[in-house]
């Protein structure tokens, strides 16, 4: 029996350095201007081709992480083998490290590896067909096909490569529970707030910092954040006294981060065991994809 084949990638988490929120779109999305950086943390994927089909997800944060056709991973895949007219059976396995629906990527960044996988496979999958479908997935998707710095605009599809950030550690606070469609009711709530007008992101790109601290973060989310998310202020509020550090929003949340010298974030982890989240500590890294 021949055996069967197999892609294998990884997936990286991010965090928004800088997310600003400019406007309500006419198609009802929002207009960002945001500074995204990938991360250590990494789903394992793979792709197996000549076996059963479907969506295979284990991993310690496999809870909330579909495992059938609404999976982004799962759609990526089928959009592009119905563009090329691909007829192969495969099965894509996800080994969840990155935390679910907590403003990290991981199913973006799932979906963005995946079309990255196929293209080794079918390399008549242009550059421009990725970047098309990733934007028909998702927000993220096209981020995550560069990786590393990156500034993301319009509602995240049009991508700049940035210098790269220099070795950061960053400690990652994830709540014990989110809540669902939290990245809809962030968006509501922040529609009732003032709109940023980009200049952050702008003062980045014109800076290109060798060096970032939690300080230097700014998320257009945290104006509504603590209200959304029941607790999140109180889990704010004792990592902050425990480490005597800043922490900041991940995303649109719930997820905490401290980002700093790679020399501190042991301590900023030790500091923080007992609060009432999971601790990942982890580091900035640049793309995965190295084209």
């Amino acid at each position: 029996m021949p055996v069967p084949e197999v892609l294998r990638g990884v997936a990286p988490a991010k965090v928004n350095l800088v997310l600003e929120v400019l406007g309500k779109r006419g198609d009802g999305y929002h207009e960002i201007d945001t500074i995204l950086q990938t991360l250590a943390l990494a789903d394992e994927v793979s792709i197996t081709f000549g076996t059963d089909e479907g969506v295979e997800v284990t991993g310690p944060f496999a809870a909330g992480t579909p495992a059938d056709e609404t999976n982004l991973a799962w759609r990526a895949a089928r959009m592009l083998a119905d563009r090329l007219g691909r007829r192969e059976r495969f099965r894509i396995s996800l080994d969840k490290r990155i935390p679910a629906a907590g403003g990290l990527g991981g199913g973006a960044s799932n979906a963005a590896t995946v079309l990255r996988l196929l293209q080794r496979r079918w390399p008549d999958a242009s550059e421009e067909l990725l970047f098309e479908l990733a934007a028909a997935v998702g927000s993220d998707e096209a981020f995550f096909l560069h990786g590393g710095t990156v500034r993301a605009r319009g509602r995240g599809e049009v991508v700049e490569r940035l210098m790269p950030l220099a070795r950061h550690g960053v400690v990652l606070f994830v709540p014990f529970e989110t809540i669902e469609l939290k990245t809809a009711r962030m968006f509501a709530a922040l529609s009732e707030q003032p709109f940023d007008d980009g200049e952050v992101a702008a003062a980045f790109v014109r800076k290109a910092p060798a060096a970032f601290a939690a300080e230097d973060v700014y998320n257009a989310f945290e104006r509504v954040a603590f209200d959304v998310f029941p607790g999140l202020a109180n889990l704010s509020e004792d990592l902050e006294q425990r480490t005597g550090r800043p922490v900041r929003l991940a995303g649109a949340g719930p997820t905490l981060y401290w980002i700093g010298a790679m020399t501190d974030a042991r301590a900023v982890a030790a500091m923080a065991v007992g609060a009432a989240c999971t601790i990942i500590p982890t580091e900035t890294v640049d793309s995965v994809w190295q084209r």
